[in-house]
């Protein structure tokens, strides 16, 4: 059955009302505007930009229409605006803003198809350009939720992923930093608002300005990919001064991310009589290695080629890190019967086949008469012998078992690996993408799609102690457009039929480079400047009759590498002529 917003609302409130807390405001000082710092696009010295809708230059000089495409360039310590024949040095930063009237109005950066709805801001941060983009909250949660969670998600499941992205972004709006969040996993998924998800975007519309509190104060939202069956707490992933700061959730089994089939889990399986498939080469090794003392105790050595684990007797995982209930483990013990072999002989080498002799004051080296086998491709063992007893080993699971059985899901080494005895085998088993901390994205998928569990539900699941509010989420106003500045979308022109040619320090040239000049074309034409040595590259600027350029190298195929001071790039030959 179809449900209307206005029951949402309803449930909401009568979530938020359980909480003792529904009807408060958000904070007054807590700003609408997040800042982004795009450092997924990998900008380096240029960005490439297309306009949808109208912007203007902060300080309202230029205004750019629906259509038009930029490339902002780094050269030394300045940007360099190029649109079109204009190109402008903004200095260390510049800042491109919507104007008043335009809803449509976003870029799109460096090709990307996601549209950033926002004011950008460029600066230099070591030797590169760094794009940081302000957007209104709700506008950037369209290009959180499609990316954290998707439109295969449950509509509920979307919706608990709004009211968490929301939260944990207005906690960190108005920091003292340049940015606010990332658009990588180190804060949240953000490539800008796609058409393509529609539910995504209902979830946003549905949950506008909601968000939830503890003790007053927005709360840290947390929430991971998969715990693994059950949830971490806070204060072991962050520690905080604060005993009470994560005192809204909590540790405990998550059955719903554990029966997920999409929720992410790696397998072992470990033979309890191995014989001559082994154990597998790391995993065998990394036990030889720990035999190493007992090993030779008794007179053997701990080479991997000499050892043979005839039996895997026990296997067990201990120790949690953490107190009762975690389990997350991080000892394992293998009990084993292992044999071993030596060898007959050791292979031929240059150093056991040789001495030294001395012969008119030099040292020479000669090869000893044969008094050991002839080398062979192989060396020659003798036969297994078993070894008395079972030998206990104990490995650290974080990192050597772990990384031994490959059983590896992300960076933090806090998956929580079990093992189970199936009869002709122990099987080991491997949980937990992410830190766990939170709300488990496939434990949320489960519970309203298998169960039908609400929006409301779900928080309360995995935040037991969060109240949720409303904020009251105001877009900040637009600047107006000068209607002169419309007409005419661009710097005053010059007087000159043409813009002005650009600046090129002839002094300290390159090994190897000249200047020359634009001709070979007329006075109302242009030579293309591109960012490639191809005429299928992107034109970075067009050049006019009599430009001086410094000819960095000239290419077999026709192509010149050329720059002034303010662009670089790559023009064809044949328009160039040699300065005197």
């Amino acid at each position: 059955m179809k449900r209307s917003f206005r029951f949402y609302v309803i449930c909401a409130m009568f979530f938020v009302l359980l909480c003792s807390a529904f009807g408060a405001r958000a904070n007054a000082q807590m700003s609408s505007t997040i800042r982004v710092w795009l450092n997924r696009l990998k900008v380096a010295d240029a960005l490439r930009i297309d306009v949808q809708g109208t912007y203007m230059l902060e300080d309202g000089s230029m205004t750019f229409s629906d259509g038009t495409k930029m490339t902002v360039v780094l050269r030394g310590d300045s940007l360099v605006l190029h649109t079109g024949p204009v190109a402008v040095v903004m200095g260390s930063e510049m800042k491109l803003i919507r104007c008043d009237g335009d809803k449509s109005a976003a870029l799109m950066l460096n090709g990307s198809d996601g549209l950033y709805e926002g004011d950008l801001h460029l600066s230099i941060l070591n030797g590169a350009i760094m794009p940081v983009l302000y957007i209104f909250i709700e506008d950037y949660l369209l290009g959180v939720v499609p990316y954290e969670m998707g439109d295969s998600f449950p509509l509920e499941a979307l919706k608990a992923q709004a009211i968490a992205a929301r939260t944990y972004a207005l906690k960190r709006s108005g920091s003292d930093g340049d940015y606010d969040v990332e658009d990588t996993t180190n804060d949240q998924a953000y490539r800008g608002r796609s058409d393509s998800s529609p539910l995504s975007e209902q979830a946003v519309r549905e949950t506008t300005g909601l968000c939830g509190t503890y003790k007053g104060k927005l709360a840290d939202c947390y929430y991971s990919a998969s715990n693994g069956g059950q949830t971490e707490l806070g204060e072991h992933v962050w520690p905080k001064d604060d005993p009470d700061a994560y005192g809204y959730m909590d540790m405990r089994d998550d059955p719903f991310d554990y029966e997920n089939d999409a929720s992410s889990v790696k397998r072992f399986t470990l033979k309890k009589k191995p014989g001559e498939a082994g154990v597998g080469s790391a995993l065998h090794s990394t036990l030889v290695s720990a035999l190493s003392k007992p090993l030779e105790a008794l007179g053997y050595e701990a080479d991997d080629a000499l050892i043979r684990f005839d039996e895997i007797v026990n296997v067990a995982m201990d120790t949690p890190k953490f107190d009762e209930p975690s389990r997350l483990l991080t000892q394992v013990q293998f009990d084993v019967k292992i044999s071993a072999r030596e060898y007959t002989f050791r292979p031929f080498t240059q150093e056991n086949s040789a001495v030294l002799s001395e012969s008119a004051g030099e040292i020479l080296l000669e090869a000893t008469p044969s008094l050991t086998p002839a080398p062979t491709a192989t060396p020659a063992y003798s036969p297994y012998k078993a070894i008395d007893g079972v030998f206990s080993v104990v490995l650290p699971v974080f990192p050597d078992a772990e990384k031994a059985m490959g059983l590896s899901i992300n960076v933090y080494q806090n998956e929580l690996i079990r093992v189970m005895d199936i009869g002709s085998a122990f099987v080991f088993e491997s949980r937990r993408f992410g830190h766990g901390v939170g709300m488990s994205q496939r434990g949320a998928q489960q519970m309203a799609e298998k169960y039908g569990m609400t929006c409301e539900q779900i928080l309360s699941f995995y935040y037991p102690g969060m109240n949720v509010m409303m904020y009251d989420a105001k877009k900040t106003p637009l600047p107006t457009v000068n209607a002169e500045l419309m007409a005419t979308p661009a710097p005053t022109p010059s007087p000159t039929p043409r813009p002005t040619l650009m600046p090129v320090t002839k002094e300290k040239l390159p090994r190897g480079a000249y200047i020359a000049v634009v001709s070979n074309i007329s006075e109302e034409s242009s030579l293309n400047l591109r960012e490639r040595p191809s005429l299928s590259a992107d034109v970075l600027r067009r050049l006019y009759k009599d430009q001086e350029l410094i000819v960095l190298k000239d290419s077999k195929d026709g192509w010149s590498h050329v720059r002034t001071d303010v662009i670089e790039g790559y023009v064809r030959s044949e328009y160039l002529q040699t300065a005197e």
